[in-house]
């Protein structure tokens, strides 16, 4: 069974019309024997057949050849209504397999006041740090913030997911924050603890004529280290993102740490 017929014989084979309220824009898709199966999270959907509406969170699958693909097969905006043609699949809830969009921008009483819902910008303000928005299609919200002189992104992950508030992962991030210079240095220390021989392992100066290892220094490697982005979680789960000035080429540093002080590990991503 090649991999089209046995991605597809996981959906039923009858053909269901719906409308769904979109949560995001196609943003990619996982490869698999010569193909992309791109997907899309919608937040609400109506049966067009019996009328019912569901507020379950669901997702739409499916496959285009990757050698001649242009873009993602389909395109949706974010938030918005289309009316589809459908196979559901036989296992996982409100999961379907797209065979066409019949209709965009779809006006409909039952899905309507939910889009108007989810358009609404939701935010978190702070007279010190300013204001974050919450992004819903990630279940997180965004801001930035002054880390010791260098501009960070902050993603602050909300109480649960879909959700729409980020009470405990925003008290984190105060506790955090008002101890910067403090964390700051742990994270740059144990990082240099972690990845500074490998550091050195990467790093090598060419020459025309033969190449000369340039051993970095510990100093030399925490003040090349720049702050990127923080992520904190509602239950104290903190990841931090350092840029490392190409001393692992293009690849940055990933740190993962808790609330209490504990940091669990430093590598390189990217």
């Amino acid at each position: 069974m090649n991999f089209i017929k046995k991605f597809e014989s996981n959906y039923d084979t009858a053909i269901t019309e719906l409308l769904v309220l979109t949560n995001q824009r196609v943003g990619g898709g996982y490869k698999e024997h010569g193909m992309i199966v791109p997907s899309l999270r919608f937040v609400a959907s109506v049966n067009l057949e019996t009328g019912e509406l569901s507020q379950e969170r669901g997702l739409l699958q499916w496959i285009i050849p990757d050698d001649t693909r242009e873009g993602w097969g389909f395109d949706f905006e974010q938030f918005q209504i289309y009316r589809i043609r459908v196979r559901k699949h036989k296992k996982l809830k409100e999961y379907y397999l797209l065979l066409d969009i019949l209709e965009e921008n779809v006006s409909d009483p039952q899905l309507n006041p939910i889009k108007e819902h989810v358009s609404t910008p939701v935010t978190i303000e702070d007279g010190t740090l300013g204001t974050f928005l919450l992004e819903r299609e990630y279940s997180w919200f965004v801001g930035a913030a002054d880390w010791r002189g260098t501009k960070c992104n902050v993603y602050l992950m909300t109480d649960e997911e879909d959700g729409e508030t980020a009470e405990k992962a925003y008290a984190h991030f105060q506790t955090l924050y008002q101890d910067r210079e403090v964390w700051d240095d742990k994270f740059r220390q144990f990082s240099a603890d972690e990845l500074l021989e490998l550091a050195n392992d990467w790093y090598e100066y060419s020459d025309d004529d033969f190449d000369v290892e340039i051993p970095i220094q510990r100093d030399e490697f925490l003040r090349r280290l720049s702050i990127a982005s923080i992520e904190v979680y509602e239950e104290g789960s903190i990841t931090v993102y350092y840029d490392a000035d190409e001393m692992f080429t293009d690849h940055a540093i990933v740190i993962y740490a808790k609330i209490d002080g504990k940091i669990s590990s430093a590598s390189i991503i990217g």
